[in-house]
């Protein structure tokens, strides 16, 4: 098999990934009451954000695992579908934080979820409640897919976008981050991909594909492993 058409197996089984995700998110409206009724002394309390089109259901297998986990687990309603702007979202998260009066909060973020969250970390977080982050399949530099979605919600992602430069220019916050992500992301183009220069930790684990990344085990186990380091800070 050439390496082109492992390409587009790789955006065909992604994709497949895409509408197993959506119709979850759109079967569940509320979160499971374990996500804060399950829970054990000393585990760090979560927050959940999605991608850009994705509510938080899209990322229900991680948000379960760590509820199971032990971990009170956060949701941001007020996201809705995530078309919001990155600074008016990193607010509707802030508000989540000071409502439930948490600390020591790591988020977990998907794709555009992590550039909103460092975001946050970068302007919402003065009495330091957020402790970290952990981004999966986060376009930190961009993605130059965005030409092709002529879309202010889509073009706020794109390559050399005055958020996204505003983003990377702040890299104070890095080693607050970790950053997980695939061996092949199918919307992430840039040759950066998701490397963040400076993080706590740039992890790629060998699984193909932007969404399908949040269906992987080993991600699961990533994720958990990165939380433990960002919670010893």
């Amino acid at each position: 098999m050439s390496f082109s058409l492992k390409k587009l197996k790789y955006w065909i089984i992604d994709y497949a990934h895409l509408v197993k995700g959506a119709t979850v998110m759109y079967l569940k409206n509320t979160p499971p009451k374990h996500y804060l009724e399950h829970t054990i002394d000393g585990k760090v309390p979560i927050i959940i954000i999605p991608g850009v089109f994705e509510r938080w259901g899209f990322i229900y297998p991680i948000a379960n695992y760590l509820s199971f986990m032990g971990h009170p687990v956060y949701i941001v309603p007020k996201l809705g579908n995530n078309i919001m702007d990155i600074p008016s979202s990193s607010k509707k998260v802030r508000e989540i934080v000071k409502e439930n009066r948490l600390r020591n909060v790591i988020i977990i973020a998907h794709s555009k979820g992590g550039l909103i969250a460092k975001y946050l970390l970068i302007n919402d977080n003065d009495e330091k409640r957020v402790k970290g982050v952990v981004a999966i399949a986060t376009p930190f530099s961009g993605s130059s897919i965005t030409k092709f979605l002529i879309h202010p919600i889509i073009t706020e992602l794109g390559i050399g976008s005055k958020i996204i430069k505003y983003i990377d220019e702040h890299k104070e916050v890095n080693n607050k981050i970790i950053s997980i992500f695939p061996k092949y992301d199918n919307h992430i183009w840039h040759n950066k991909g998701s490397f963040l220069e400076g993080a706590l930790g740039n992890i790629e684990v060998s699984t193909y594909g932007h969404h399908k990344v949040l269906n992987n085990k080993m991600v699961f186990i990533e994720v958990e492993k990165a939380i433990n380091k960002i919670s010893i800070l």
